[in-house]
Order: C-alpha cells, then structure tokens, then sequence
C-alpha cells in the first residue's frame, strides 16, 4: 500500500481539489483508495461529497470511534470500477477550535492511531491512502506527512505561495527526510503556450526548488463552473485538460 500526502504551504493552493480528484481517477480505474480529510483547521471533503456523519476522523484519532464507525465506502454511488472510502473530518465549528486545542501528547498518540488506521484500511485492501492535510505547520498535517511514503506539495506561482513552499521543504520535509515532489497549479496559461514560455516558466520554479517538478496546471476558469461539485470532476469531463493532466499526475505517482 502507498500513501501520499497532499499539502501546501496555505490556503487556496487547490489541495483538496487535486487530491479529490486523484483519488477518483484511481478508484476509476479499478483501484481500492481511500481518500482520509487530515484538514481539521477548514474541512471540506463532507461539503463537497455532500455527506452527513455521525462518526468523524476525529472521533478516530480521540479512541472514541474504530475505523469501521469513520470510513464511507461511495463507490457505488460516483459509479466507478473500484472503491473510494473517504474519512471525513468534523466540518463544525466546535470540533475544529477542540483540535486546534490538543497537545503535543495527544498529536503523539493521534500518530500511533494514524499508523493503526493504515493497517486497518491494508487489511481492507486498500492500496492507496491519500491524505487531504491542512496548510502549513500543524500537528496533523506533519502526522500525515509522517505517514506518508511521498508527498505532493502544492504551490502557485504567487511569491508567498513559492518562498512558503520552500521553506516547508527546508523546516519540514528535509528535517524528517521525506520524498517530496513540486506541482505547480493555477499557473498563468500564457506562460505554457509555447516551449519557450514553458522553459522559462520551469526555470523559474526550479530556482525555488531542488525537489523534483512533478507538474504545472494552468489555471482553468470553468473548474469554477462545474455543474456538480459533489462529483469529482475528472469524473464529469473526462476529456477537459484538467482531467487529462491529473490523469497523469496519477499515473505518474505509481513509478515514484
């Protein structure tokens, strides 16, 4: 089983989004993934599956709830040839100033319960465990990262975007040795439309990074008009350049 992280340095990056959407290319194709909202700071994954619970990750990683009570098998209603399970995190308010609020001593055994959960979901034969972490420094996103055998760091082209990122790498990733891979999302389509352009745009990048560039999005205005945000959308348009270029990304994560 393999388990990647999905971060960013802050908010507004397209974490989530790209991670929704890797996960369905993957259940898609006849794998078993699952799909685990590790950002407890501003949850999202319940509103755009549109989903109620009773039982949250957080219930999970407090010992109040088994992995059975938390996980969500919705494969059969997105229609695709293996399954997605999705672990939700708490979306109220409440739930997420009580996590804010943990200790050191609790994010440890939250840890223990992390690497527990990836047992579990192994056992359910799951061979690909995505992790939707907060921005930034936090206990649960370097818990993820901690669990993780990779990750994708997600960065614009925007300087605060670019110097966060790299600074996450220098404090983060390298102190604990971990694999990480650049994606670039939202980037400028005029930058990409010639080699040269595109040339100059990886030089750029590369001037911020020593990890490798796994890939550049350019930013596609008509995401924002997708007809149903509770599909994903690699489901919906198979054929948009979105959907084609984290079909690679996907693919390209099985050779890392």
């Amino acid at each position: 089983m393999k388990a990647i992280s999905i971060h960013s340095s802050r908010g507004g990056t397209g974490k989530t989004l790209l991670s929704f959407n890797i996960a369905a290319v993957y259940a898609s194709e006849g794998r078993n993934v699952s799909l685990l909202d590790f950002d407890f700071r501003a949850p999202s994954l319940s509103t755009l599956f549109g989903v109620e619970r009773r039982r949250w990750l957080n219930d999970y990683l407090n010992g109040e709830a088994e992995v059975k009570d938390i996980i969500v098998d919705l494969s059969d209603r997105l229609g695709v040839k293996g399954r997605l399970l999705v672990g939700f995190a708490n979306p109220e308010m409440e739930a997420m100033r009580e996590i804010a609020r943990k200790d050191r001593r609790w994010q440890m055994r939250a840890l223990r319960r992390v690497m527990r959960l990836k047992d579990e979901l192994e056992k359910m034969d799951v061979d690909t465990v995505i992790f939707d972490t907060s921005p930034g420094v936090h206990y649960s996103s370097v818990n993820a990262i901690v669990s993780a055998d990779l990750s994708l760091l997600i960065s614009t082209m925007d300087l605060v975007d670019l110097e966060g990122a790299q600074r996450l790498i220098r404090d983060l990733y390298e102190a604990f040795e971990k694999k990480v891979y650049i994606i670039v999302n939202k980037a400028i389509p005029y930058e990409l439309a010639t080699r040269e352009r595109r040339e100059m745009l990886v030089a750029r990048i590369s001037r911020y990074f020593r990890h490798p560039l796994l890939a550049i999005i350019p930013c596609y205005c008509d995401l924002l008009l997708q007809s149903s945000r509770r599909r994903p959308f690699v489901l919906e348009k198979r054929e948009h350049p979105f959907s084609r270029v984290v079909r690679e990304i996907a693919h390209r994560l099985d050779h890392l």
